[in-house]
């Protein structure tokens, strides 16, 4: 039978000692050390038992070997305790919340939730979260054109967007029936967002008819406003809705109608 052990008191000055399970057992080089390096203090041994309890032999644990089980022993803990924590926010939250919560951080964040094409060989996707950068600084569009990871900062928008994103976990700590239309700020958000892209992109076109139109008089004026009629259809036939603009509208709409029925049962 091998148990592992530690060395007491090395064989400098006589028999060495280790102790098992809290009990000590003596050992000499000569007749149980199975190793080429010497006995220390604080060593980690495998030690070799008979069936009377009598020490047989005593072998050193590699390194490698005890670092291997911490780190087996870490990951055990790690995932009881994460199990730990997946089971107390289910029980809190529920598990169709928490499904959800986590589709709308993927597709805010994560997924691209608008494609555009720029031309028939080259076509870019924005996630919601750089949607919101372009929006806090138009100039940085083109940037995100011509980089996917480029753009400038959400600045207030990417603070909505947060506040949004926890709105539906309002109910856990503020006790009160209005809490449960949190539920509806990430539907609520978007719609906003989805507007004043469309808006942003109306108003760029409705500054170039009118540079357009104070070169033509009246004429130029109807030609221009055609004109920049067509190429606002042509910029929105150029921009679909990616994955992640799927995924997160079906998350919001269930946190929003989950919250409204909620609300009007506690209203109730």
């Amino acid at each position: 039978m091998k148990k592992r052990g530690k060395i007491l008191r090395d064989t400098n000055a006589g028999p060495g000692l280790l102790s098992i399970d809290g009990v000590q057992h003596p050992f000499t080089l000569e007749a149980h050390w199975k190793s080429d390096m010497p006995p220390k203090v604080g060593l980690v041994v495998e030690a070799d038992i008979d069936d009377a309890g009598a020490l047989r032999t005593v072998v050193p644990v590699a390194d490698t070997q005890l670092a291997k089980e911490q780190a087996e022993l870490a990951m055990q803990a790690a995932k009881a305790k994460g199990g730990e924590l997946a089971a107390g926010l289910t029980a809190r939250f529920g598990v169709p919340t928490l499904v959800a919560m986590a589709a709308l951080v993927a597709g805010w964040f994560f997924l691209n939730t608008i494609a555009i094409q720029i031309s028939s060989s080259y076509r870019i996707g924005l996630s919601f979260w750089k949607i919101l950068g372009v929006l806090n600084s138009p100039a940085t569009l083109m940037t995100s054109f011509s980089d996917a990871g480029g753009g400038g900062g959400g600045g207030i928008y990417a603070f909505l967007c947060i506040v949004a994103l926890i709105a539906p976990l309002a109910p856990q700590v503020w006790k009160d029936k209005r809490a449960y239309l949190g539920g509806l700020l990430p539907l609520a958000f978007m719609l906003l967002v989805a507007l004043m892209v469309y808006l942003g992109i109306s108003d760029g076109l409705k500054q170039a008819q009118g540079a357009a139109s104070m070169f033509g008089g009246g004429q130029g004026a109807r030609m221009a406003e055609s004109v920049g009629n067509e190429m606002l259809r042509e910029a929105m036939r150029a921009i679909s809705v990616g994955i992640g603009g799927y995924l997160s509208l079906a998350a919001s709409l269930y946190l929003a109608g989950r919250s409204a029925i909620q609300f009007l049962a506690a209203k109730a």
